[in-house]
């Protein structure tokens, strides 16, 4: 039984319900029972009706016609926009870093996220692997050091992210191959090759479709 302390109940009622969905708990298009949730977690409807709301407005629930609040359930194309979202982010990013010729902090980033991706994958670590992937991909966010780009790239992995994690779990799943593909991109942005680095980013955030 998950129990929480009487500070900051609200923020924490949120964070608790998100990693829920994170590690497929709830999974794609499950009802969240909020008189069953409320009595998991010892407080009121009031907190976990104001997370659900905040979950929504991420992207993460919707509520029905019914009133029901639902983890999100992405159809093909909904995860195709999605996924070139990444890609038009990440290459958007890149480019400011490319014309304020900052690619030397990128590529300092880059560097500290492959060796903890790299140390992850040889320690068969898989939660922790997903989310030095994504620390990865992150970087050229925060490579701009502009916030509002940052906070973009966040959003679309609060949507995202679950689907990443699922994929991550598949037993077919080329977490090699992925680490490949990293290694690649920096290898391009070190070669100061913008067309290169672009196409690069374009295969492999295509490749979640």
């Amino acid at each position: 039984m998950t129990t929480i302390t009487k500070t900051s109940i609200k923020d924490q009622v949120y964070q608790i319900i998100k990693k829920k969905i994170y590690d497929q708990e709830y999974d794609f298009g499950d009802t969240i029972n909020i008189t069953a949730l409320s009595k998991e977690l010892g407080v009121s409807n009031t907190p976990i009706r104001e997370a659900l709301s905040r979950l929504e407005v991420e992207g993460l629930v919707k509520t029905t016609m019914s009133t029901k609040t639902q983890v999100i359930s992405l159809d093909e194309k909904e995860f195709a926009e999605c996924a070139i979202s990444f890609f038009v982010t990440a290459f958007g990013a890149y480019t400011l870093c490319y014309e304020q010729n900052t690619t030397d902090k990128l590529l300092q980033l880059m560097d500290e996220a492959l060796a903890e991706q790299r140390k992850a994958f040889e320690e068969k670590n898989f939660t922790d692997y997903v989310d030095k992937s994504n620390a990865f991909d992150r970087t050229f966010a925060v490579a701009t050091g502009n916030e509002r780009v940052l906070q973009s790239y966040d959003n679309l992995t609060s949507l995202f992210y679950p689907i990443v994690r699922l994929q991550h779990s598949r037993a077919d799943y080329n977490r090699e191959e992925n680490l490949r593909q990293h290694e690649e991109i920096r290898d391009a942005v070190a070669e100061g090759d913008f067309i290169k680095t672009k196409d690069l980013l374009y295969k492999h955030f295509n490749k979640h479709l």
